[in-house]
């Protein structure tokens, strides 16, 4: 005679259930933290760009300059957001025959292309031209571009803007 015993299931480790609702809070934990950093990035690739104007004094201020004295017709603004990091742009005018010792005055290390002056500005006949990296301000802009041309006898347009490579 055979008698046929089953045998139960042993209970589960109290140590072996703790480890798995531990991995499980992990898993959950790690999940949410990758949804929110592509939720996160998402955004920010939604707003793209944001252009702002700001007053061309400031933007000077930010690269350790000046605004040039009786600057005019001012017109700057400041992209921020996405890949394109934090750059400056704008324009205004000046009187020509302060544009030469305005460039001059310029701190910053600077670009010495062929063609230029001790003073690294360029002279072309439509203006001239300086290029400064790293300027000493706060704003942390890898290369400015300055390029003034001669709009009549007595006034040229100043055109600037800041690289962020």
């Amino acid at each position: 005679m055979s008698i046929a015993t089953e045998i139960p299931a042993p209970a589960p480790r109290p140590k072996r259930r703790k480890a798995l609702w531990l991995i499980a809070l992990a898993a959950a934990a790690a999940l949410g933290g990758l949804t929110y950093a592509i939720t996160g990035v998402e955004d920010t690739v939604d707003e793209g760009l944001q252009e702002r104007p700001m007053a061309c004094s400031e933007a000077m201020y930010a690269m350790g300059w000046v605004l040039p004295d009786h600057a005019s017709d001012q017109r700057c603004t400041e992209l921020s957001g996405g890949l394109a990091g934090h750059t400056q742009s704008g324009t205004f005018r000046i009187a020509r025959a302060d544009a030469r010792p305005w460039l001059a005055s310029l701190s910053g290390e600077r670009n010495r292309p062929g063609g230029a002056g001790s003073d690294s500005v360029v002279e072309r006949k439509e203006g001239l031209a300086l290029g400064i990296l790293r300027p000493p301000g706060s704003l942390q802009a890898d290369e400015v571009r300055v390029d003034v041309r001669w709009e009549s006898e007595d006034t040229a347009v100043v055109t600037f803007e800041t690289f962020d490579y």
